[in-house]
């Protein structure tokens, strides 16, 4: 490694590289890539197996809070429903007053959300599915979305003059946790990085 080298990469920040999300597949465990356009509206977000070619989409793992809130139109007491996770839209809710017993059905408004896997490793942001690229470092965990964050990570960590890109903002190699950017942690952290990029 050479010890005068430069970091010269561009000024990017993280979400630069939340475009594509290298996981572990929720049914095989092998590499399956999530593509997302980052945009808010995740319905095109989708993740496809490179092993056994399992597909997903946002727009399939979708539930539905179905929820009723108004006055009683018999005693003008509030009234309040929700029925959680349903996998279609609620068109009816039928309901009792719990003041006057009043028994009335009502059109409820449907609010959608994404189900997320559960995952006590870091996840993507869209499935909350394990990083493909991560590894425990003295007790911290290191990871990487995809080969472009990773390899970024390493041209920063492997470079022993860092100045700063921009003035303008805080770039992602900014804003790595400082036991990436220590010194003393330079050489352990390029063998894992070069250990996670021939996964």
């Amino acid at each position: 490694m050479d010890a005068t080298k430069r970091y010269a990469g561009l000024a990017t920040v993280r979400r630069s590289y939340m475009n594509q999300f290298f996981v572990h597949c929720p049914k095989c465990r092998g590499l399956a890539l999530i593509e997302t356009n980052q945009s808010y509206d995740t319905s095109d977000d989708k993740l496809t197996c490179q092993s056994c070619h399992y597909i997903e989409k946002r727009s399939e793992p979708i539930r539905y809070n179905a929820t009723v809130q108004r006055a009683c139109d018999n005693c003008g007491k509030s009234i309040e429903k929700t029925v959680h996770n349903n996998k279609e839209k609620v068109e009816e809710l039928t309901i009792s007053c719990s003041n006057c017993g009043q028994v009335r059905t009502y059109k409820p408004r449907n609010d959608a959300y994404g189900l997320h896997y559960e995952n006590s490793l870091v996840g993507d942001p869209i499935f909350n599915l394990p990083l493909w690229f991560q590894a425990d470092i003295k007790g911290e965990i290191f990871w990487a979305y995809n080969r472009k964050h990773l390899n970024e990570i390493r041209d920063y960590v492997s470079s022993k003059l860092r100045e700063r890109q921009t003035m303008k903002y805080t770039t992602m190699v900014e804003r790595l946790p400082n036991f990436i950017k220590f010194a003393k942690n330079r050489e352990v952290i390029i063998k894992v990085i070069d250990k996670l990029s021939i996964k």
